[in-house]
């Protein structure tokens, strides 16, 4: 089994990959979010790994943006990942006379408030990933330039960490997925997500939409819109609704949605990141039974009539 992630080594995608395979599988660092995806798609690796969402920058528009609309591929698993930041330079240049500061846009920007206070005026430079920014700070070798990584990528290329937890809010963590073409089965602590297209952009839109979730008591863990790309002002909505597409109340809301929208793409159903609450599976399973007593006694009462 051969795993892309997004790469150079270092990342903490590559960290997020190595815990999620064990370290059974092969790794393949790739440049970009777009060319993990691909080659996934491509049936050039089995399966890939990507960030899709972060606690202080939220999601990653190009995760979302590749799922919804240039590819085919189902979520298969997610991973939390808390991420430690740090400042980095070729070893014996230190803070003093850094003009430049390379990283990840994410990154860069979860220490907005840092890099201000002590690098006022530094020039940021925007890197595919914080690995990459780490490779190029290494490269370059010259003091006056920085990068802000993550203590694996600076480890090793070789540079002196000169700031530690350097990101303005603590706790900061990442989502990373796993892409492939499987759709998991059911661990009762699941989540599904769909992008859904709506049929025109007209008052109480969304309303109806989350309606089908709330009427089927599903709690939908994200919402988030984005440009479908045909026009300026039209949005597609995207959904992570807690169940699995197995159970009968999320295939129920999911099946109402594809009856009553324009389009609905199926992302997958998976296990969700953390610990399972102790109750999670009864109480899903008793919601669950209860659904499907009151069709059965629906369907009852249909097959009497004319009888």
């Amino acid at each position: 089994m051969t795993v892309a992630f997004l790469g150079p080594e270092g990342t903490f995608t590559e960290t997020a990959a190595r815990l999620i395979t064990g370290g059974e599988e092969e790794l393949v660092a790739l440049g970009d979010i777009t060319e993990v995806l691909r080659a996934v798609e491509a049936g050039e690796v089995e399966r890939g790994v990507v960030p899709i969402e972060n606690t202080l920058e939220g999601s990653v528009s190009a995760t979302l943006d590749a799922l919804a609309f240039d590819t085919e591929l189902l979520v298969e698993a997610e991973l939390e990942l808390p991420v430690a930041l740090v400042v980095a330079t070729a070893v014996g240049s230190g803070l003093e006379g850094v003009e430049a500061i390379h990283s990840h846009p994410v990154a860069l920007a979860a220490c907005r408030r840092w890099i201000a206070s002590n690098l006022p005026g530094v020039e940021r430079v925007p890197a595919a990933s914080t690995a990459r920014a780490a490779q190029l700070v290494a490269e370059d070798g010259r003091p006056g330039v920085a990068a802000i990584v993550n203590p694996l990528a600076a480890e090793r290329y070789g540079l002196e960490v000169v700031a530690r937890n350097v990101a303005d809010a603590q706790g900061n963590s990442t989502r990373f997925i796993v892409v492939g073409r499987a759709l998991s089965e059911p661990t009762g602590w699941d989540k599904t997500s769909i992008v859904v297209f709506i049929e025109e952009n007209r008052p109480g839109a969304l309303l109806q939409l989350l309606e089908i979730f709330a009427e089927r008591d599903l709690n939908l863990t994200k919402i988030e819109s984005r440009p479908t790309k045909d026009e300026l002002g039209e949005y597609c909505f995207f959904l992570d609704v807690e169940g699995h597409l197995a159970g009968e109340r999320v295939g129920d809301a999911l099946a109402a949605v594809h009856r009553t929208h324009r389009a609905v793409k199926f992302l997958g159903s998976y296990r969700r990141s953390g610990a399972r609450r102790p109750d999670e599976a009864d109480r899903i399973a008793t919601d669950d039974a209860a659904y499907r007593a009151a069709a059965t006694w629906l369907q009852d009462w249909r097959a009497r009539i004319g009888g």
